[in-house]
């Protein structure tokens, strides 16, 4: 039971006892063992439990009080001026906050000025945070509380998560944080005598020592003048007599203008970090009891839960990432997927030759390197193998809802809640909508007059027929993109004849492909750098092929003299050469990698046919020239219904629109993932963010970061996101611009819809793409928060 004293004699106390402590006459160790005597002073909460227990290297003391089991967890940073102050000085308040929050409180000995300036303090504090998540706790389960100058470290530790791309906490608690090391604020000369704590000089004293001489406007050092957007609830408390009050008004104003969650109990006649006199002072325990509920509140928020439609790439790296941040629980997470098994495009795409056209290192998650691939250009097995075991791995096996096909998702505006409709019959419900249904997932097939008359086997390269023994048979190809360049190489050996019909040539490049042996695997397995050397190298590579299809098409040159050696070293027929020589820009259309496929076309049983289809017969297939080309199998290599993104999935918004009818003169979306007037739905994949040259992995942990942060959003005490229509509208419109730019105008290709508005393709770099999407910023979306509870 706290011991409660008056107000006026604490403050008393206060001035006559600690005021003369922190004076700049005193030498900083007596400061430090005179405060440590001091806190010793305070009474603890009964009961509580304390244990010397490390995070990251750093000394720490845990703190429990009895009942205060979690799941949560609380990372402490004292205060004192960042010279002073340590677990004997606020232990007291250490023990009362976890009886408040009702969880563990870890509080941090942080290395000190003037022995060790900034950045140690911020240091020590990241490694520590870094070693709860290391031990299990989800960053939705961890709150970061700082007093005075741990408040300042608090803030600072939040700038550095974020600009790393880690996971912010769920919420954070500021007691009488000290922001401005200039004390600039009007309260420092206003409340000059006011403060019983608090002097002036010695705050200036204890800014030189920290600040030891670095840049005045280093982020860590001035939080208070940073960007604040994005950052997880704050709960501030100060006193209005104390000196540094300036700094959580300043703060309070600028949060809540950025759009954070913000709290502010700004206490009258008391003064600065009275809280640490909680079990002496009821407007203490008031404010610690206030502080606790709050960050008890933020840490046990709702988690919404979120229904992920794929499981390729884009649904496989969500899954991780939402684990990783702490749903672990199936009913938090579904990932379905209309086939029985993971894979996407590579589940489905068992073609002879099926292959990745980017290199293996640049084509997997930068978080799961590959030891499957068997090759530099990895061939199918290998990804799907890949993608299996990292689905396993990443602990997806239990959230995954394979043989189920989502027809429609619907919006109830009421409940915040999607409603899933599944081909089977059932309803699936959940808070977030994640499509990662991909561009290239729907086979296209043309409409041929009279292809229901041939006698013979017919099916696309993505859906391919094995039980069709092609061996000495006469087979027609009809199209030229990505999967005919490889499956026609890989049949031509096996079968009679081959006769591809073209309706446009495409720019080839050679493939420097290689067989991977087992010194490959050694040395990526041994030497970690050589892996990622080759994955920044081949990054720089395609980003070059991305300048020459945008800004600097002069880069794409080189290309094109690689395209026309290749086409003279394998075609030696000068009428079949201009056949296969483009009419159009290099890069216009997707430029394809092989090394053998103009090889295969001049061979003598292959021919390649440009006259149109007219239409197909019992026999094979007849041109508008009137000849009929026979043929006992014909294979589409069409590609893919490109421009649906979310097809065949129906999705309606909160009044019942459908997104295909808002995307009828074609898809778009900001930054490719949210759509105005449809709340909490995020795409992975979505219009222009596939890339010309590059790798789409790469583009996909970019969006999945993303929307991970926005589902910790959601988690921090919002209940719905809806992307503003101003700031949808300002993307698009840059996006057309600059793609009006590209080389992509020049020709029809499936980047365009049929009014030629360029739907799907990013018109930068990987790396611009990356920067942008690597903070959630919430200005820029409607944000609904939780009914109050």
């Amino acid at each position: 039971m706290s011991i409660r004293v008056p107000r006026p004699v604490v403050s008393g106390i206060v001035r006559a006892v600690v005021a003369p402590i922190l004076s700049p006459r005193v030498p900083v160790p007596a400061q430090r063992r005179l405060l440590d005597l001091a806190g010793r002073t305070v009474p603890a909460p009964p009961g509580v439990r304390r244990t010397t227990e490390p995070l990251g290297g750093v000394p720490a003391v845990r703190f429990v009080a009895p009942g205060a089991a979690g799941p949560h967890v609380v990372l402490f940073l004292h205060g004192g001026g960042y010279v002073t102050g340590s677990p004997g000085s606020h232990g007291s308040l250490a023990g009362h906050l976890s009886r408040a929050t009702g969880a563990p409180v870890h509080l941090l000995h942080y290395r000190r000025a003037p022995e060790h300036p900034y950045p140690a303090a911020v240091d020590d504090a990241h490694a520590a945070y870094r070693a709860l998540r290391a031990a299990g706790h989800p960053a939705q389960r961890i709150a970061v509380v700082g007093d005075s100058a741990g408040g300042g470290v608090a803030l600072a530790l939040l700038l550095r998560l974020r600009a790393a791309g880690e996971d912010l906490p769920a919420t954070v608690g500021l007691i009488s944080p000290w922001l401005d090391l200039d004390l600039t604020g009007p309260a420092v000369a206003a409340n000059a005598h006011r403060d019983a704590m608090l002097d002036p000089r010695w705050l200036a004293d204890s800014a030189r020592a920290y600040r030891a001489g670095a840049p005045a406007d280093t982020p860590e050092l001035t939080p208070l003048h940073a960007d604040l957007a994005g950052l997880p609830p704050l709960h501030v408390i100060a006193g209005a007599r104390e000196l540094l009050v300036s700094d959580s008004d300043a703060l309070v104003d600028r949060a809540r203008a950025a759009g954070v969650p913000v709290t502010y109990r700004r206490a009258p006649r008391m003064w600065h970090d009275y809280p640490i006199f909680a079990g002496l002072l009821a407007e203490a325990d008031a404010a610690v009891a206030e502080l606790g509920a709050a960050l008890r509140r933020d840490c046990a928020a709702r988690r919404p839960r979120v229904a992920v439609v794929g499981a390729g790439f884009g649904g496989i790296g969500m899954g991780i990432a939402l684990r990783e941040a702490g749903y672990r629980d199936a009913a938090d997470l579904t990932i379905l997927d209309r086939a029985d098994g993971v894979g996407g495009v590579w589940r489905d795409n068992t073609y002879p030759g099926a292959a990745c056209d980017v290199p293996s290192h640049l084509y997997s998650f930068s978080f799961a390197p590959g030891h499957e691939w068997s090759r530099r250009f990895a061939p199918q097995p290998d990804i799907l193998r890949y993608l299996r075991r990292v689905a396993t791995e990443g602990g997806l096996d239990g959230h995954l809802r394979l043989g189920t096909e989502v027809t429609e998702a619907r919006y109830d505006a009421p409940t915040a809640t999607w409603r899933l409709s599944t081909a089977g019959g059932e309803t699936v419900e959940a808070d977030v909508l994640v499509s990662a249904c991909g561009q290239l997932s729907r086979p296209a097939t043309p409409a041929l007059p009279g292809l229901d008359r041939f006698d013979g086997p017919v099916f696309h390269s993505a859906r391919w027929d094995h039980d069709v023994d092609l061996t000495g048979k006469r087979v027609a190809v009809i199209g030229t993109g990505a999967s005919a360049v490889q499956f026609v190489p890989a049949i031509a050996d096996r079968v009679g004849a081959v006769t591809v019909f073209q309706r446009s040539a495409p720019y080839l490049i050679p493939k420097p492909d290689r067989r991977y042996r087992a010194w490959h695997h050694a040395l990526f397995r041994r030497v970690p750098a050589w892996r990622n050397a080759a994955r920044v190298g081949w990054a720089a590579f395609f980003e070059v092929g991305a300048l020459g299809l945008t800004t600097v098409q002069t880069a794409a040159v080189p290309f094109r003299y690689a395209f026309e050696g290749l086409l003279r070293r394998q075609v030696p027929d000068a009428a079949l050469r201009e056949k296969l020589r483009p009419d159009y820009p290099i890069g216009c259309k997707r430029l394809l990698i092989s090394s053998e496929y103009l090889r295969a076309l001049a061979r003598p049983h292959v021919d390649v046919v440009t006259d149109p289809i007219a239409e197909v017969t019992a026999n094979g297939v007849r041109t508008s020239d009137g000849v009929e080309h026979p043929a006992d199998v014909i294979i589409f290599g069409t590609g893919f219904a490109t421009n649906d993104f979310l097809a065949p999935m129906k999705v309606f918004g909160p009044d019942g629109q459908e997104l295909s009818e808002q995307w009828r003169d074609g898809a778009r979306a900001y930054l490719g993932i949210t759509v105005p007037e449809f709340p909490n739905l995020f795409l992975l994949y979505g219009p222009n963010t596939n890339v010309g040259s590059g790798s789409v992995v790469h583009m996909l942990e970019s969006q999945i970061h993303y929307v991970r942060e926005a589902v910790h959003r959601l988690s921090a005490g919002a209940r719905s996101l809806t992307v503003r229509s101003e700031a949808a509208s300002a993307f698009d419109s840059e996006m057309q611009r600059r793609l009006s730019e590209s080389v992509w105008t020049g020709c029809s290709s499936w980047y365009r819809t049929a009014s030629g508005r360029i739907v799907n393709n990013w018109p930068g770099l990987m790396r611009e793409y990356r920067k942008r999407t690597s903070r959630f910023d919430p200005a820029d979306y409607h944000v609904e928060p939780l009914p109050a509870r």
